[in-house]
């Protein structure tokens, strides 16, 4: 609990009262001359927030530049709990307006809208005129007009009407209990006025001018006057204040303030209104947080550990993938299809001849059949390839996707599937694309030559091997062939359909589109009249497949 109020002698009987139930921890104190904006540059406003759960505040004076600093109010709706208190003082002698309200009467908006969501303790006519109107209609009665009053005294006037009836009292009381001959001595005894005084109860002026029981006057055990308070909260869309909380005094039994010095008496709450709080449920923050005011109650063992877990997993996981990834990026990096110049030696026609003559036993027919293929060369020391070759006019360039597609055709292994041997680039101007060798050619070498003749068991046999090659391909990290037709269909000395240049034509076309390769021109002339003496164009075959396996269109060139 903080309390704020002024310094001086007034300030401190105030405080002292406190310290007879609180203990003092700590004093903050603020320049009498500070504004708002200099009392949020102190920062003393964060020790206050830090420390204190409830704010009471005694002072009028630069009570307006307290409550306006910004800070005040945004720790006051972040922490929930932390509730402004202004307390004033019951035995005032002037009426006092709202500390909103201006000198002529008008609302001073930015003042109330630092008191919203506050609560003022004031007494139960602290916040309206009955007893000032009903004390100046009494007055007229008598002959006296409103304007030949000092307003602003009029407390002063009941306190002094109550002063005096209680006095008038106590004489009475110690009269009429003290003989005629000493009852001269016994009023003039002041002790025994006070003794008289103490617990006496009566009607003050409130009650007389009002009718209500508001104006009741309690004497403690010491005296003095019990007071009569409520809780009023300052709603922010509201002009008028709202009264919360009744406070009643009563007298504490068996209780003598002479010895513990005290007045004896307590004050009972009643709340006499709800839903006022600005939470979801309009209730108001308990009087103690579940978790105590500094979070002592509870402990986070579990939820640090459980975060800390998660947290744990989530980097382990991301080490991991990096680990991963940072694996696969060397791997890449390695190029295992990438050949050098040196690798490899090109062959003509007749080199290739005598090669697979003593390599092999073939039969006629696939000494005819090595016509489907002119572009020979030898990789390492006897590995029989075909190659494309292009002119290189730039330096190639390689990002992620293109090394993962091409070590995924160089890992691409199966009964059906032309194995991919490697590229030859940035070496000599010239660029090459190796595949292994299949000495019988091509399905269309075998369609366009009217020589041979194969039977329909030959013609299933082919599109079995071609639909598994395709399968295989699909359900592959390369996922396409991208370059079906007959021309890249081989047939191995076993009779088994390959699946050749496969994966690499989009990567090929984009090269050719951005110039930094260009296919050799009489190549491409050759292979133009080799089509048009076979008397058709090849198309290509799109590689899809529906619920029966491979499409009809691509079994045309069966026909």
């Amino acid at each position: 609990i903080a309390l704020v109020t002024n310094s001086g002698p007034i300030a401190y009987e105030r405080v002292a009262a406190f310290e007879e139930e609180f203990r003092r921890t700590n004093t903050v104190i603020f320049d009498e001359n500070w504004d708002s904006n200099e009392i949020i540059k102190s920062g003393l406003l964060n020790e206050i927030s830090q420390n204190a759960r409830n704010l009471k505040s005694f002072p009028r004076l630069d009570l307006e530049q307290f409550m306006i600093s910004d800070q005040l109010r945004v720790r006051t709706c972040i922490l929930g709990a932390l509730i402004a208190l202004v307390l004033r003082v019951n035995s005032r002698l002037f009426l006092d307006a709202s500390p909103w309200m201006g000198s002529t009467g008008e609302v001073l908006q930015q003042v109330k809208d630092t008191y919203a969501n506050a609560v003022i303790v004031d007494d139960v006519n602290g916040f309206d005129n009955v007893l000032v109107d009903t004390f100046v209609s009494r007055i007229e009665k008598f002959g006296l007009a409103k304007e030949d009053l000092d307003l602003t005294n009029t407390f002063a006037y009941l306190h002094l009407y109550d002063s005096l009836k209680l006095y008038a009292l106590a004489v009475r009381k110690v009269m009429n209990k003290t003989d005629e001959a000493n009852q001269t001595a016994a009023v003039l005894d002041g002790h025994q006025i006070w003794s008289a005084m103490r617990r006496l109860s009566f009607d003050g002026i409130g009650t007389v001018v009002s009718g209500s029981n508001t104006g009741l006057v309690q004497m403690d055990d010491l005296a003095d006057r019990a007071p009569q308070f409520a809780a009023f909260f300052i709603a922010p869309n509201r002009e008028k204040v709202l009264k919360m909380v009744q406070m009643t005094t009563y007298r504490i039994p068996n209780c003598d303030g002479t010895i513990n010095r005290t007045g004896c008496y307590d004050l009972k709450l009643t709340d006499v209104m709800t839903g006022f709080w600005p939470s979801e449920n309009g209730a108001m923050p308990p009087d103690e947080p579940v978790c105590g005011f500094r979070g002592q109650r509870c402990s986070y063992t579990v939820e640090i550990a459980v975060g800390a877990t998660v947290l744990a997993l989530i980097m382990l996981i991301l080490l991991l993938w990096l680990l991963r990834r940072h694996c696969q990026t060397r791997a890449l990096n390695k190029m295992p299809w990438r050949l050098f110049s040196d690798d490899f030696r090109l062959i003509d026609e007749e080199a290739a001849r005598s090669l697979l003559s003593i390599g092999s036993s073939n039969t006629k027919l696939s000494n005819q059949s090595i016509g489907g293929s002119k572009k020979h060369a030898i990789l390492g020391v006897n590995t029989h390839a075909t190659y494309r070759r292009f002119i290189q006019k730039q330096p190639l360039k390689f990002n992620r996707e293109d090394m993962v597609l091409l070590t995924a055709v160089k890992d691409a292994i199966h009964d059906n599937i032309n194995p991919f041997l490697g590229m030859a680039f940035n070496d000599k101007e010239e660029m090459f694309i190796l595949w292994k060798f299949c000495s019988r050619g091509s399905v269309q070498d075998i369609i366009y030559n009217k020589s041979m003749t194969l039977d329909e068991k030959f013609h299933a046999a082919f599109v079995r091997d071609i639909t598994l090659g395709l399968e295989y391909l699909h359900l592959s990290k390369v996922g396409f062939h991208g370059l079906l037709s007959p021309s890249t269909c081989v047939i191995d000395r076993n009779w088994s359909v390959r699946l050749t240049d496969f994966g690499l034509a989009t990567m090929l076309e984009r090269w050719q589109k951005e110039g930094q390769i260009q296919p050799y021109k009489a190549e491409e002339e050759e292979e133009v009249v080799k089509e048009k003496r076979r008397g058709s164009k090849e198309k290509s075959c799109p590689t899809a497949f529906d619920r029966r396996g491979l499409k009809a269109n691509c079994l045309l060139f069966f026909n």
